[in-house]
């Protein structure tokens, strides 16, 4: 979006705060709310303001760093200087100190978010505007923003209270309650059918027709956040109300297939030359454009092309500063084999040295553990012996002892598990020309994951409905993974829906909450693994090592962030509730 109108003022509080003053004409310029939404200019910019609480989401987080750093996807090499994600891990979290934040407190900012979109509805119907059809159209981006403010807000937070109104001065605080996160979840859905009301025209199902509108919210995007709202709201760590897996099932059933309608499909296109392995591995390089193109998977995607090179490289990348992200040998646990076998199914102990080796998959192999495998795992992950340069026969990355890549356990410059982030990198970035991708915040695939989970969970018989049983395989088949059968166990598909979640949508901020909204978080983020290499005479012996089995960050008060202290104070004074999330008094 363009940048925002200068020249407007928030004289409201933020929603749930201390103080308002009336609103007037200063001499310095400023203007009151009137003013704004009598002139189309100053609306729009009024509207570009709602906008710019939407971040690029990726590596926004502190040092540059990953939310994979921040559950058991990975570990971060900043550790050796005391970086944010490892302050997470040691359990430093608190009601005044959120490692996850960088610069702006994530409950302050998506309240300010949701502020702004109370603002501009409250004013829009009656705004002087030349165009009935830029009205409705803002009128629904307004709505759907709101809609994804507070699904960020109860992601992270839990139920909140629910504002739908700017506050004036006179606003009896005493009325303030936290909502359930059943009823944020249908106040979500509502925005979002809301907005839904526009006509094509009015909200496209794509951002624009030019470059200049992408960052636009699409009627696509509004399914995507539908979609997801109704599968947390319907999951066992957030079903507190009336609101379940009938309801999540009929929903993300209803905005995938809206999508599929409209043009969107999985991204198909095979690499050209040696610009990658699969359509997977191409797809994160490749921008959305607003019109489709040839992309047609993405939905919405934020920023502009991540450094990754430089922030979570190798070392032989010129340009390189620091590894970044190392994955999880817990995360390179989870690949199947191409003949669509799980090859470990667990851990015989809590640190994770000795796997559970499932017997049906014979096509795994400890002493050569990353041939056969999914060919997500090649494209997201590089190992000892991946291919780094494609254009190059002779470029590789050794993560073995003495290797150009190896283990190094107190440097941020080399990986700390044997392995590093390959996904969204390309091999040609460096210092002098960045052709990393672009963080894809909503995607089709994640349409059909959501859809798969919900019908399953919703479904009153023991054996996994067709429809859940389709709509996964048709991820699996981009990579030419085998197609999970007919006839597959609810519980055994329950499974396979959450590792495909697991492998799919790797490193795409999804993992963080699914262990949550699942509350198996005390299960996955004990402990993080790597992998030792050493080549001995012409045979190379891998060896599994607890790379981090401290982490403390895993009880049931990290289900939640804590709402930030000073807020909770000022709370209980307005209404004498206690907001606080559990576990954070």
């Amino acid at each position: 979006m363009k940048s925002v109108y200068k020249n407007i003022l928030l004289i409201i509080s933020l929603v749930i705060s201390t103080s308002c003053v009336d609103i007037e004409r200063y001499e310095d310029g400023r203007i009151s709310y009137d003013e704004i939404f009598q002139n189309d200019k100053k609306t729009a910019g009024y509207l570009n303001r709602c906008y710019s609480y939407l971040e690029a989401f990726g590596t926004q987080y502190p040092g540059s760093t990953m939310l994979a750093a921040y559950c058991d996807e990975s570990h971060d090499t900043n550790d050796v200087l005391h970086g944010a994600a490892s302050n997470w891990q040691k359990g430093q979290l608190t009601p005044y100190y959120n490692p996850i934040e960088n610069g702006y407190e994530l409950w302050g900012h998506y309240w300010g978010g949701i502020h702004y979109c109370n603002v501009f509805l409250d004013n829009i119907d009656e705004a002087n505007l030349r165009s009935e059809l830029d009205r409705n159209s803002w009128r629904a981006q307004a709505y759907a923003l709101r809609a994804f403010y507070y699904l960020q807000l109860i992601k992270r937070f839990g139920a909140v209270p629910i504002a739908t109104k700017p506050y004036d001065k006179n606003f009896d605080y005493t009325q303030l309650k936290k909502n359930t996160f059943a009823e944020c979840a249908q106040q979500i859905l509502s925005d979002c059918d809301k907005a839904l009301e526009a006509t094509d025209e009015e909200l496209m199902w794509r951002a624009g027709n030019a470059e200049n509108d992408k960052g636009k919210f699409s009627k696509a995007v509004v399914h995507a956040i539908r979609s997801q709202t109704a599968l947390y709201a319907a999951s066992p760590l957030w079903k507190d109300g009336d609101f379940g897996w009938k309801e999540a099932a009929k929903i993300t059933k209803e905005s995938l297939d809206a999508c599929l309608a409209h043009g969107y499909e999985l991204f198909r296109h095979q690499p050209a030359g040696n610009q990658g392995y699969s359509p997977y591995d191409l797809y994160f390089l490749t921008p959305m454009e607003v019109t489709g193109g040839n992309d047609r998977e993405t939905i919405y995607e934020t920023g502009g092309r991540m450094n990754l090179y430089r922030y979570h490289g190798l070392p032989i990348v010129n340009g390189f500063e620091r590894v970044g992200i190392s994955p999880s040998q817990e995360l390179i646990d989870a690949y199947e084999t191409i003949d669509g076998k799980q090859p470990i199914l667990g851990y015989k102990d809590a640190n994770h040295l000795n796997p559970i080796i499932n017997a049906e998959a014979t096509l795994y192999d400890e002493s050569k553990p990353y041939i056969n495998r999914d060919p997500r795992l090649m494209a997201s992950i590089y190992y000892n012996g991946s291919r780094h340069n494609l254009n190059d026969p002779n470029s590789f990355v050794w993560t073995q002892v003495g290797g150009n890549c190896g283990i190094k356990p107190y440097s941020s410059m080399n990986t700390r598990t044997g392995y590093y982030l390959r996904k969204y990198t390309h091999f040609e970035s460096n210092k002098n020309a960045n052709k990393d991708g672009i963080f894809k915040l909503y995607r089709l695939a994640e349409l059909y994951l959501n859809a798969a989970e919900a019908i399953n969970e919703a479904t009153e018989g023991d054996v996994a409905p067709k429809e859940a049983v389709d709509a996964i395989n048709s991820v699996r088949s981009r990579v030419g993974m085998k197609a999970l059968p007919m006839g597959i166990s609810k519980d055994d598909f329950r499974k396979r829906v959450r590792n495909e979640r697991r492998v799919e949508l790797a490193f795409e901020e999804h993992r963080f909450f699914d262990v949550r909204r699942w509350n198996i978080l005390d299960q996955t983020d004990k402990v993080v693994t790597g992998m030792k290499a050493e080549n001995l005479g012409g045979t190379i012996k891998y060896t599994r090592f607890a790379v981090d089995n401290n982490r403390k960050a895993y009880s049931d008060k990290y289900l939640r962030l804590p709402i930030p202290g000073d807020e909770v104070i000022r709370l209980k004074k307005l209404t004498g509730i206690n907001f606080q999330n559990p576990g954070w008094n």
